[in-house]
């Protein structure tokens, strides 16, 4: 059994492993064809050494680094009030009235309207691109875990109650393993928005960070340069969205048993 099992893990990672390596072989394909028969795109070379020559100039840590520190104080903000929120909703009827449509609008709202709403409220600074994110990210955060909260047999926590466990007994021993999964699957979709909005709101509101050197080089016309630091954005989208995935998969395996 156990065999059978390492060689179903090996055939999906070597199948997921093809899979990514075919989709990073289309997008070079295509850039290379946009090069060839596009108007002023710049090639691969240009572009990465456009982004060796941002780093060798000290603009590329940096930046980075102001970035991320936002992107992670927002999102923290974002995944803790997110599921208070979330797990209130699910829980209570009173709070699923109240919230709902707060959160529904919240999810239509795009992320380039909150970097401009931000933009207009706080003007350059931090505060700024935080709060973007925390706005862009939270909705998702709520209606993920208020949903794995809801699919939680009633019967479960009645029962829990019965013997005696407490509400933070129920919290940590019921609701928190039932929602591990969508837990997981809320921060993906909290960081693909949140990261979208600190793009934004850099691009708007801001001094520093990876969306103004992006708008720094899109002002100044120059093409290898905006996507040079476009790219460092998709990358870390990739990356983090594929960690994600595994992860996922690590915290649900016993779905599959």
């Amino acid at each position: 059994m156990t065999i059978i099992a390492t060689r179903r893990r090996s055939t999906a990672m070597l199948t997921s492993g093809v899979a990514w390596s075919t989709s990073v072989v289309t997008m070079l394909a295509l850039w290379q064809l946009a090069v060839v028969f596009g108007h002023r795109v710049p090639s691969l070379a240009d572009t990465f050494g456009r982004l060796g020559s941002e780093s060798a100039n000290g603009e590329l840590l940096p930046n980075l680094a102001v970035s991320m520190n936002r992107f992670v104080l927002g999102l923290v903000a974002a995944l803790v009030v997110g599921a208070v929120l979330g797990v209130a909703m699910g829980l209570s009827h009173v709070a699923d009235y109240a919230l709902t449509d707060l959160t529904m609008a919240g999810l239509a709202i795009p992320a380039v309207i909150w970097a401009l709403l931000t933009t207009m409220w706080f003007g350059f600074g931090w505060l700024t691109p935080v709060t973007t994110v925390f706005l862009s990210g939270v909705p998702f955060v709520i209606v993920n875990i208020a949903k794995a909260v809801r699919a939680i047999p009633a019967e479960t926590i009645l029962m829990a109650r019965a013997f005696g466990v407490g509400r933070l007994g129920v919290l940590r021993q019921i609701i928190a393993p039932a929602v591990a999964g969508s837990t997981i699957a809320a921060v993906r979709f909290a960081i693909m928005s949140a990261w979208n909005g600190l793009l934004l709101a850099e691009w708007f509101g801001s001094t520093s960070g990876v969306g103004w050197r992006a708008r720094y080089w899109y002002d100044a016309n120059q093409l290898d340069g905006f996507l040079a630091w476009v790219l460092l954005f998709i990358a870390f989208l990739i990356i983090v969205n594929q960690a994600l995935g595994l992860l996922e998969k690590h915290v649900t395996r016993w779905r599959q048993a």
